[in-house]
């Protein structure tokens, strides 16, 4: 279609052009006829059928000195330049129809392409739902840069013990799609991602009173979460493997979560809590193989 639209056009620009030019040899064959230079009749011969059809159609003669001038080369003269502009106005056309066929076939892309976003938008919604539960990884640290710590490692690791269990008795009784595990840190897992604001809403209360009550006796304590959203009936063992990893790097006293996390969570109807970018963390496992973390700190709206 391309082809033909390029046909057509050089086709009326070639007219267009010659359109001037033959005009001009008519007008120089009339000033030759109306000196009567010799030839005359020889050099319009080409031109010469044109000419008698126009003074068939409209003859117009003028008398000058006693002779009758015929004024059908003029006339021819002047046609061509009409002509001229009729074809540059054919030519013009062509390239309208043209831009109007590539609009509309653009137009059609775009519908497609419109189509096709619309499907992998509602697919990425349809799958973003599919992270329907969290995981959250908390372990309590010692401050033991405090002064006035008064506690040993197996007082501490007693006290982590007992307030992890008192965390898990207390999810569990609240929020019955969840279960925890404790070897050191604390691995809760809640299949309800709806709950998640009360949930850590209630955890970091639970957290301050640990800390204010182990205050009063001269305990200090630090504290790293790290959480993530995860599919139902996902490996919770390969989400405990990656929340370890980004325990790794030590975010003390801050709510820690992966991008993963951001995205569900974004979805959800209520957002109590906003997410700050930290930039992208990076863990190595040997010196030239290591993976990219792209973190965000978790912070209450209020």
């Amino acid at each position: 279609m391309k082809n033909i639209y390029n046909s057509l056009y050089n086709f009326f620009i070639v007219l267009k052009v010659l359109c001037p030019i033959i005009s001009f040899l008519y007008a120089v064959l009339w000033c030759i006829g109306f000196l009567n230079i010799s030839y005359y009749q020889i050099i319009s011969i080409p031109f010469e059928p044109f000419a008698k059809l126009i003074n068939v159609i409209c003859p117009i003669t003028i008398d000058y000195e006693g002779r009758l001038i015929n004024m059908s080369y003029i006339v021819c003269s002047g046609l061509f330049l009409v002509f001229h502009y009729i074809f540059d106005f054919f030519a013009q056309r062509i390239i309208d129809l043209y831009n109007f066929e590539e609009t509309k076939k653009e137009r059609k892309r775009s519908a497609e392409v419109k189509k096709i976003n619309i499907d992998l938008e509602k697919e990425f919604h349809k799958e973003i739902k599919r992270y329907s539960s969290f995981a959250l990884l908390f372990n309590i640290i010692q401050d033991t840069q405090n002064d006035f710590a008064k506690i040993n490692n197996e007082e501490f690791n007693s006290l982590k013990k007992k307030f992890y269990e008192h965390i898990i008795k207390n999810v569990k009784s609240k929020y019955q799609d969840s279960k925890g595990i404790i070897s050191g840190k604390m691995f809760l897992v809640c299949d309800d991602f709806g709950q998640f604001d009360n949930f850590m809403a209630d955890f970091i209360n639970d957290i301050k009173a640990f800390k204010e009550s182990n205050e009063k006796n001269n305990i200090y304590t630090d504290f790293t979460i790290c959480v993530d959203a995860i599919k139902y009936n996902a490996n919770i063992l390969n989400a405990l493997e990656l929340l370890e990893k980004i325990d790794s790097f030590n975010y003390k006293n801050k709510v820690i979560a992966t991008s993963a996390f951001k995205v569900r969570y974004e979805k959800s109807y209520s957002q109590k809590f906003k997410m700050t970018p930290l930039g992208v963390s990076r863990f190595f496992k040997e010196p030239d193989d290591y993976i990219d973390f792209e973190l965000y700190s978790l912070k209450s709206q209020n």
